[in-house]
């Protein structure tokens, strides 16, 4: 069979100079087009998983043939586009992409969370003096080190303390050693030695806190002897090129190859993070020693190779809730060899580790408020509760929030439609204020709630009638317009103003999308409140986590019936508690002790076994009157 080049034209920045080009080889015929660039390491949006539904993974073929899985000719959609998805390399290609997989934030650390922290690392170095063995003093060196560690100078402790040391240390104590060095500098977890350096090295000591997320992995760079972040970073989760959902996931894993594949893409999305934040602290990777990990289940099951599918068969139920340290070398993360990971523990089937860490990121396990914590991404987690008791749920909210499954949608990056004002016209603004190019989560959230408010759509969320839509202000009636399929669409940004040279719209089916991850939301949070048998106005505080909840306009918010009305200053933005979770993890083994509390503790139920839940969901489809 013959390699197959692929060169790949990016133009995804509009107005750069320089067009970047990527070739790749493939070996395969066999494999999709968008299956190719994926295991290339090129991630272009598929969030149906490679269905051919979402339209999202579309390619423009400038030379070179396509066909389909019988190796029959395609013509192009629209005589323009092919659907990655669809098509297979039947030559050489050059294609052009512009829907690339683009990095959007999880949102800032809060530092307000880690004021109060005791700075206790599960790890820390000790600098020691080895006294060597000599024919009369004969010992061996994990000896001499435990000597050392006891404190006595001469070499000759009665008692020296009860320590392990690994191989991978005593490997390198066998180096170390040959030198002779005056001092030695050791690196321990409670009673185990997990490395040992020649000289003075303990001013070198950092961890990474990872937050894995469907759609984007966060990666923050700590030290441990400070206890303070030193830079932060993200990519895109290249998963999500197998499906935008723990779903779709689910499903690509069930054979052992996108097993395989699966963990393998993001354990690599890991490494490139480690080098990103090693390069911008300017330290080695050898420099870390900790690693701590907050997914949900199926994304740490995917990140240690185990298959996920019974999460996704009754009972419903993970392979692990909680992992033993482990070295490295057990995901392939280029580190310290002698450092540790730890995999925060999960809560249930689709609550999991990002919750824990949530949860004691904000410190919901330590206050007495009664708080309601809202982490809305491509998973909707819901947490009610206080120290005294939690009930946690997990929602039905898809991927909708990060852009996905809309028909403009996009993430929230740059050129993204995050605002959106409308008056006698419509007003966009866009992140980093570059040409629109297409609209993110909290964009939507903010144009449905001008919908309502202007009389583009009824609280049932549909567009008015055309004579209605005509007697709005100005030129908006001109906007509403009919589709082919006769869907009925809202042009926000006309093509002639995009980036992409197409209208920016939503549809009505983008409304209907919306509505249903609105409704289950809310519905998730009154069934939480029954279950603690409390209303809206005993509600102290709403924390809003993500990105998502830092760039959501809350009154938007309130006005479509996404967050309960427990009063707009009970709101309260908090950023990527996932992230500061985890970092307050890497920072204290008290912090660990609760993560491991709140697993076992926490209260989880199974919205759709609720007796009531289809009742009010249904009933939490419509906008709230009088926005």
């Amino acid at each position: 069979m013959k390699n197959i080049k692929i060169s790949v034209i990016d133009t995804s920045v509009v107005g750069s100079e320089v067009t970047e080009v990527t070739e790749v080889t493939v070996a395969s015929t066999h494999e999709t087009l968008l299956s190719s660039l994926s295991g290339a390491g090129i991630m272009i949006e598929a969030t149906c998983g490679g269905q051919g539904s979402c339209g999202k993974c579309k390619i423009w073929v400038l030379s070179g043939q396509v066909v389909d899985r019988e190796g029959n000719t395609v013509e192009p959609v629209d005589g323009e586009w092919y659907l990655a998805c669809q098509v297979y390399p039947a030559e050489d290609l050059v294609i052009e992409q512009t829907k690339q997989a683009k990095v959007s934030s999880k949102g800032e650390i809060s530092d307000r969370f880690l004021e109060y922290i005791d700075l206790l690392p599960p790890i820390k170095k000790v600098l020691i003096k080895p006294v060597y063995p000599t024919l009369e003093n004969n010992y061996s060196l994990q000896e001499m080190i435990r000597r050392a560690i006891s404190g006595d100078g001469d070499g000759e402790a009665d008692q020296p303390e009860d320590i392990s040391i690994d191989i991978s240390a005593l490997q390198e104590l066998a180096q170390v050693a040959l030198k002779k060095v005056d001092e030695i500098t050791i690196v321990r977890s409670s009673s185990q030695i997990l490395a040992s350096e020649a000289g003075d090295s303990v001013a070198s000591l950092y961890g990474v806190a990872f937050d894995i997320g469907s759609t984007t992995v966060a990666g923050i760079l700590v030290d441990l002897n400070q206890g303070k972040v030193i830079a932060a970073a993200a990519e895109t989760n290249p998963q999500a090129a197998y499906g935008a959902d723990v779903i779709s996931r689910i499903k690509a894993a069930k054979t052992e190859d996108g097993l395989k594949t699966l963990s393998s893409v993001v354990r690599q999305c890991l490494n490139d993070l480690v080098n990103k934040l090693c390069e911008a602290a300017g330290i080695s990777n050898r420099d870390i020693y900790l690693v701590t990990v907050a997914g949900n289940s199926t994304m740490e099951h995917l990140l240690m190779g185990v298959s996920p599918a019974y999460l996704a068969i009754s009972p419903y139920v993970p392979v692990f809730n909680e992992l033993p340290w482990f070295p490295p070398s057990g995901i392939g993360l280029d580190i310290n060899c002698g450092a540790r990971i730890i995999v925060l523990p999960n809560i249930a089937s689709f609550v999991g580790a990002d919750t824990v860490a949530a949860m004691v990121g904000v410190d919901q396990d330590l206050t007495s408020k009664m708080t309601l914590l809202i982490d809305l991404g491509t998973n909707g987690e819901i947490v009610l509760g206080n120290k005294d008791k939690m009930l946690v749920c997990s929602t039905a909210a898809g991927p909708a929030f990060e852009g996905a499954q809309l028909s403009s949608g996009m993430r929230a990056a740059n050129g993204a439609i995050d605002d959106v004002t409308i008056t006698d016209n419509v007003y966009v603004h866009t992140i980093k204020d570059e040409l629109p190019r297409g609209i993110c989560g909290s964009g939507v959230i903010k144009a449905i709630a001008e919908f309502v408010k202007v009389g583009v759509i009824t609280t049932s969320g549909r567009f008015v009638s055309d004579d209605k839509m005509a007697l709005l202000p100005g030129s908006l009636g001109k906007r509403l317009k009919v589709q082919d399929s006769g869907q009925k669409e809202f042009v926000l940004v006309r093509a002639e103003e995009s980036a992409t040279g197409k209208d920016i719209s939503i549809t009505q089916g983008d409304i209907r999308e919306i509505q249903l991850v609105k409704s289950s939301i809310f519905t998730g949070v009154e069934i939480l409140m029954e279950q603690l048998g409390i209303t809206f106005a005993e509600i102290e505080q709403v924390l809003v986590a993500g990105a998502f909840g830092n760039n959501l306009d809350l009154d938007s918010a309130l006005a479509i019936g996404l967050v309960p009305s427990a009063g707009r200053s009970k709101i309260i933005p908090v950023g990527n508690a996932a992230g500061t979770g985890a970092v307050k993890a890497i920072l204290s083994v008290r912090v660990l002790e609760r993560c491991r509390t709140i697993a076992s503790k926490a209260e989880f139920i199974e919205l759709a076994n609720h007796p009531g839940f289809q009742k009010k969901f249904i009933s939490n489809l419509a906008f709230p009157e009088g926005i």
